[in-house]
C-alpha cells in the first residue's frame, strides 16, 4: 500500500483503540479481546488490498485470510466463548485453507497450492464432524484423498492432466477405508478377506507377468 493507505490505516486504528479505551473507562466493561480482534481483522485485509492491487502479490493472501480467522477466533471467543472453543480452531483452519485457494485461483499454475488447501478444508471437517462420529479420522482420509483426487482432474503440467495424484489419492482412500473396517463389528472378518484379496491380486499378477 501507499504511503497515504498506511497512515489512515494506522491512524484508524489509534481512534479505534481510544474508543475501546474510552469505553472501558466509563463503563468497566473490558473490551480488550474485541481490540485484538478488529486488530487482526484489520490486518488481514490491509494484506489483502495489497494482494486486491497487484495479482503478482499472491503471497498476501496467505497472511490476510491467515489474520482474518484469528481475528474471528478471538471476536467469537468474545461473543460466545463455548462456541469458540468447539470450533474456533476451524476458523483459523479454514482461513488458513481460503488463502491456498485463491493463491491457486489468482495463479492456474500454483496447483501446489490445492495440497494445503485440502489438509486445511480436511482438518477443518475433521474438526466439526468429531463429536458426531466414531472416528473421524475417517473424514480427514477422505479430504486428503478429495484433494488428490481434484489434482488429478486439474490441469497441472503444462496444461495437462497427469496421472501420479491418482495413486495417493487411492492410497487415502484405502487408509480411510481401512479405518472405517477397524471401527467396526466386522472388522475381525473383513480385514482378512482384504488382506488375502491383495495377496491373490500380487500372486495372480505375478504370474500373468511370467507367462
Amino acid at each position: 500500500m501507499n504511503p497515504m493507505r498506511w497512515r489512515i490505516l494506522v491512524g484508524g486504528l489509534l481512534i479505534l483503540a481510544g474508543v475501546f479505551a474510552m469505553i472501558n473507562a466509563v463503563t468497566g466493561i473490558d473490551l480488550g479481546g474485541f481490540v485484538w480482534a478488529v486488530l487482526f481483522v484489520l490486518g488481514g485485509l490491509a494484506f489483502i488490498s495489497v494482494m486486491a492491487s497487484n495479482r503478482n502479490h499472491w503471497w498476501a493472501a496467505i497472511p490476510g485470510f491467515t489474520l482474518l480467522g484469528i481475528g474471528a477466533l478471538i471476536g467469537l471467543d468474545q461473543i460466545a466463548p463455548r462456541s469458540a472453543n468447539q470450533v474456533g480452531g476451524a476458523l483459523v483452519l479454514a482461513g488458513i485453507g481460503v488463502s491456498f485457494l485463491v493463491v491457486y485461483l489468482l495463479n492456474r499454475s500454483f496447483w501446489w497450492a490445492i495440497i494445503p488447501m485440502g489438509v486445511m478444508f480436511s482438518l477443518v471437517a475433521l474438526i466439526l464432524l468429531d463429536p458426531y462420529l466414531s472416528e473421524p479420522a475417517i473424514i480427514f482420509f477422505l479430504g486428503l484423498a478429495a484433494t488428490f483426487g481434484a489434482l488429478a482432474l486439474l490441469p497441472i503440467d503444462n496444461g495437462k492432466r497427469s496421472i501420479w495424484p491418482v495413486y495417493p489419492a487411492g492410497g487415502l482412500l484405502l487408509v480411510a477405508l481401512i479405518v472405517g473396517i477397524g471401527a467396526s463389528d466386522w472388522a475381525g472378518y473383513i480385514m482378512p478377506v482384504i488382506v488375502i484379496g491383495i495377496g491373490l491380486f500380487l500372486v495372480l499378477r505375478s504370474l500373468r507377468t511370467h507367462a
